[in-house]
């Protein structure tokens, strides 16, 4: 919700990149967690599973589009995924992917590499979510590797100690009081929102959002080497800044089982259906009439997307959308084959 009206106050702003900071690297790294290289029938089925809830809201929003704006079918429909569905997408392409990375001797840094060169290409964009694919990849091959190698069950982080999660909360908090103190909330002085979603390349990013009076200059090849420089020199940046919080994120997270923990089970539930709920209050105006209250409109509307988020995890929602958020499938695939054919006898 805040995303509509970020820009209307330096609050707004500084709350939207604040989050956009960590919340998606965060949920790429858990997905790397509980990914694996092997290509068996369960892999597979988990991967065909995205891509058709993937297709089945793309249905939904073009539905949507259809009979509310009267809007006909863009040209690029199925070629760039609608709002929120590039998740999807990017998930779905990621674990085809990790066979393949998995193999290499330096996975990270190929990684990394490819999260750092690829926006210089003016072609990479949202088309099949090819941009954020590629940017949030570290992040997934991290969560694979940590699950692989067992960097995640050592007491540091199972039980970490009062000075690491005090460290974890100095960051989350020096990072927030960073963008509360900046003039302008930051805002003025560098759009970050715009370069935090990883949509476009990097001649994009810093026509539509140069930091201030920094930026590439010059022509030819010159040119062409700072413009690179920068731009991968930013995105470094934005890579490790990310990285830190979302570790940060990890050790505050509390170990015991609670009510939150029932709800954490049910985010691809919070993740598809908010944004039917967003787009519609969005549509009618609500939204824009609370952001006018000013900072005290962020505050309402953050509230209501928390109470949102709570109201879409309770398990009632998931009976009632079980059809359209895991839908079956089971007659798209071949009938499963045995793991270990028995030996013949003899």
């Amino acid at each position: 919700m805040v995303s509509t009206v970020r820009t209307d106050t330096a609050l707004g702003f500084g709350l939207y990149a604040y989050i956009y900071l960590f919340h998606m690297p965060a949920m790429i790294l858990l997905s790397g967690v509980f990914a694996k290289p092997a290509v068996n029938p369960k892999a597979i089925k988990s991967t065909v599973q995205l891509l058709v809830v993937w297709l089945v809201w793309e249905g939904i929003w073009a539905v949507i589009h259809a009979v509310v704006e009267q809007k006909a079918l863009s040209k690029n429909f199925l070629v760039s995924p609608a709002w929120t569905l590039w998740f999807l997408v990017t998930l779905a392409t990621m674990r085809v992917l990790l066979p393949y990375i998995a193999r290499l001797r330096h996975p990270l840094l190929v990684s990394i590499g490819l999260a750092l060169i690829a926006p210089l290409f003016e072609g990479i964009g949202v088309h099949f979510s090819s941009a954020r694919t590629l940017a949030f990849l570290p992040f997934f091959v991290v969560g694979w590797l940590a699950r692989e190698r067992g960097w995640l069950t050592g007491e540091w982080f199972l039980k970490p100690h009062i000075r690491a999660r005090a460290w974890a909360w100095a960051l989350l908090g020096g990072v927030a009081a960073l963008f509360s103190l900046a003039p302008g909330g930051f805002k003025e002085f560098w759009r970050i929102d715009r370069w935090l979603t990883h949509r476009d390349s990097y001649s994009w990013m810093f026509e539509h959002a140069p930091i201030g009076s920094f930026g590439p200059s010059g022509d030819g090849f010159v040119g062409w080497i700072g413009f690179a420089i920068s731009g991968l020199l930013i995105s470094l940046i934005l890579l490790a800044v990310a990285a830190a919080m979302t570790l940060a994120v990890l050790l505050v997270v509390p170990r015991s089982h609670s009510a939150i923990t029932v709800w954490g089970a049910h985010t691809l539930y919070v993740y598809l259906l908010h944004g039917v709920v967003v787009w519609f209050l969005r549509e009618s105006g609500f939204i824009d009439l609370v952001g006018e209250l000013g900072w005290i409109g962020v505050v309402v509307l953050s509230l209501l997307a928390t109470g949102l988020a709570v109201v879409l995890s309770m398990r009632w929602v998931t009976r009632v959308f079980r059809v359209i958020i895991e839908p079956k499938f089971d007659w798209l695939l071949q009938k499963e084959q045995r793991e270990e054919e028995p030996k013949p006898v003899g």
